[in-house]
């Protein structure tokens, strides 16, 4: 009885221990702990890697074999936030229906897809030689849609709508592949619900209250105990019996009986479970990368049922167009960004959601779902087209997902040209196409395929726009005298990002190294007009004035970036006026550049120059041996000390008359 009734308080604990590890490494920076996620096991298997979250589904998996389900029921982040929105629809005054869900296909389904990965992973890669641990390898939360938006719509839909329809804990007994591998614990487990003394008359409490569908009363009256599978321990069960006949524990009693788990008839028909599992493939195969394959399994589940629900009354019923309208507008906004904005879209089409659930009616609904889902069938043509274009996806899929091995394992092997002919033909179909050609690129440059490069860059950008990674690709190309092709992604990458002035800066230092003097001038300028507080603009605007012969106009451009920037302009500054002979007041625009950055030696060895050219021999020496206390390898430093001791030592011999 204590548990049930501070169940609520521990659910809560478990939720703010999760949301404090996300913090924690997201928002304070300490990767001490990766990813505590059951996934991270079949990670180990493929790459030998023991992460926090291998350690972390051992200890479960562990604990499972004594106490079956109870993780489930009492740590599962994803199960609480399903009791959290049965819960908030009881407030609202709608009251779930426990429907019995028993198909088992999806989560099959999800299981051998991962195993699958794992053995093909072994086939074209090998088995790990060894392993290592790394227990912050995988970053926490991995997976999980960076959308607040996408968050919200996930819990709407394997959550609110799943339990809507369906019953509380609807995703745990339908869809869940993790839940699947608790049952077969449960089977084992020695921890269970039993009886302890007799059962008097009662309303079936244990049974209305369990969140899985459970026939508690049933089991007990019979076997003594419960022993079906989908047993979570949750308590609820005990704490809602009136005369606290139930408790758990793991020694047999004089009350247990052996016999067979009582499962109720499933509410829908084999073929019903086959079209909605179709769907839910179909689904995931579009959208699982993008959206998640939570919610892609749970959307593809509503759908087969609201299609055959449709065709079967010849109408959609209010609430269905509400949902399918819901989960449309919350797609099309899913990559809103912002966390303020995100988390308000995303909390008003939960409060649509729930102010369409209780007020339109839906009893025709649960009444084909009570009565006439178990009986019905799904006409053959249309579960046949569902199926078919499911295996056609599936096997697409499968194609691709060797193929992709094949290039992971010619890259491994460090064979480049079998990386790229591989990936050149299937880059677009990866589950993330946008790492895929920006690979795919980086091969490319490796074999001076240049040209093919930059058109597979830019693809990457225009699948997924990251500045860094623009930043990258034109540092790659600038270094590598790709002049042409930085240029060529700059232009683009100035159309998709109009209020970034350094891609125009980058665009005109390409220009600059074409010979195209003119135009970067232009392009400068034009950059310094939109943008009077870029200093990088007016920089390097000053130098194209100034390799154009226009010194003075350089000069004004550089004085201004230095009001606006003066630890960025001060070297350019230095640099210029000593080209210019002007080397006094590059003294003091080189002071403050080594100033701004006392690390950088090569700029106090210009510095140390700049005095040594005026013949300040002395000061120019202690410059750069302060660099050599910094640098002790610093080679050029060391010979300037010669030269300029050298120096000293002519104009000592000829004061002396020598």
């Amino acid at each position: 009885m204590i548990w049930a009734k501070y169940r609520n308080w521990l659910l809560l604990l478990v939720y703010v221990a999760f949301f404090l590890h996300v913090a924690i490494w997201h928002h304070w920076g300490y990767e001490g702990v990766g990813h505590l996620g059951f996934g991270e096991l079949f990670a180990t298997f493929r790459n030998g890697v023991v992460t926090a979250g291998t350690i972390f589904t051992i200890l479960v998996f562990t604990h499972a074999i004594f106490f079956g389900g109870l993780f489930c029921g009492w740590f599962c982040h994803w199960g609480i936030t399903q009791d959290l929105a049965a819960g908030i629809m009881r407030r609202f005054g709608i009251k779930p229906r426990m429907t019995q869900l028993n198909s088992k296909i999806i989560p099959w389904v999800w299981f051998l897809i991962i195993i699958a990965q794992v053995v093909l992973y072994w086939i074209f890669t090998g088995f790990p030689t060894e392993l290592s641990f790394n227990p912050s390898a995988t970053p926490v939360w991995s997976g999980v849609p960076r959308s607040i938006l996408l968050i919200c719509m996930t819990t709407l839909a394997s959550g609110f709508i799943l339990i809507f329809l369906f019953g509380e804990r609807a995703f745990c007994r339908s869809i869940c592949t993790f839940r699947l591998w608790f049952s077969w614990f449960e089977k084992i487990a020695p921890h269970k619900v039993r009886q302890t003394r007799e059962c008097q008359s009662c309303s079936n409490e244990c049974t209305t209250s369990c969140p899985m569908g459970v026939q508690v009363a049933e089991e007990v009256k019979i076997l003594g105990h419960v022993k079906n599978q989908e047993c979570v321990k949750c308590h609820i069960c005990i704490g809602a019996c009136p005369h606290a006949v139930l408790k758990t524990s793991f020694r047999k009693n004089e009350f247990h009986k052996d016999g067979e788990q009582i499962v109720p008839p499933a509410a829908l028909s084999t073929s019903i479970s086959w079209l909605q599992t179709a769907a839910a493939v179909i689904v995931l195969v579009l959208f699982g990368f993008e959206l998640g394959g939570n919610i892609s399994l749970s959307l593809g589940f509503i759908a087969g049922f609201i299609l055959i629900h449709t065709w079967r009354s010849r109408r959609i019923s209010s609430i269905e167009a509400a949902i399918a309208a819901l989960i449309l507008t919350g797609m099309y906004f899913r990559n809103d960004m912002n966390d303020l904005t995100s988390l308000a879209k995303g909390l008003v089409a939960i409060a649509v959601f729930l102010l369409a659930a209780r007020n339109l009616d839906f009893n025709r609904g649960f009444e084909f779902i009570s009565s006439k889902a178990r009986d019905s069938k799904v006409p053959a043509a249309m579960l046949g087209i569902v199926v078919m274009v499911a295996i056609f996806l599936g096997a697409r899929e499968t194609h691709n997902s060797i193929m992709f091995h094949q290039a992971n394992a010619a890259k491994n092997s460090n064979d480049l040209n079998k990386f790229v002919s591989i990936m050149e033909g299937c880059a677009g179909a990866h589950m993330n196409p946008a790492n895929a050609y920006f690979d795919l690129a980086n091969a490319q440059l490796a074999l001076t395929m240049y040209e093919k490069a930059a058109d597979n860059f830019q693809k990457s950008l225009e699948l997924s726009f990251n500045e860094r990674a623009a930043d990258s690709i034109l540092e790659k190309m600038f270094i590598l005298g790709r002049f042409q092709e930085c240029l060529h992604i700059s232009e683009w990458l100035i159309k998709h990002s109009p209020d970034i002035p350094r891609f125009r800066i980058a665009a005109g230092n390409a220009l600059i190294q074409l010979g195209r003097l003119d135009e970067a001038q232009k392009s400068f300028a034009e950059t310094a007009e939109r943008f009077p507080q870029s200093h990088d603009a007016l920089i390097a605007l000053g130098e194209v004035k100034v390799s154009a012969g226009k010194s003075e106009e350089g000069l004004q451009h550089l004085e201004k970036a230095h009001e606006i920037a003066p630890a960025s302009a001060s070297y350019h500054l230095a640099s210029l006026y000593r080209r210019l002979n002007r080397r006094e007041e590059a003294e003091k625009y080189y002071s403050e550049a080594v100033s701004a950055d006392p690390d950088n030696m090569n700029l106090q060895i210009e510095q140390g120059q700049n005095l040594a050219e005026q013949q300040k021999f002395r000061p120019a020496i202690k410059i750069w041996e302060n660099a050599l206390e910094k640098a002790p390898t610093l080679i050029d430093a060391r010979q300037l000390i010669e030269a300029a001791k050298f120096e000293l030592q002519k104009r000592r011999d000829a004061i002396l008359g020598k």
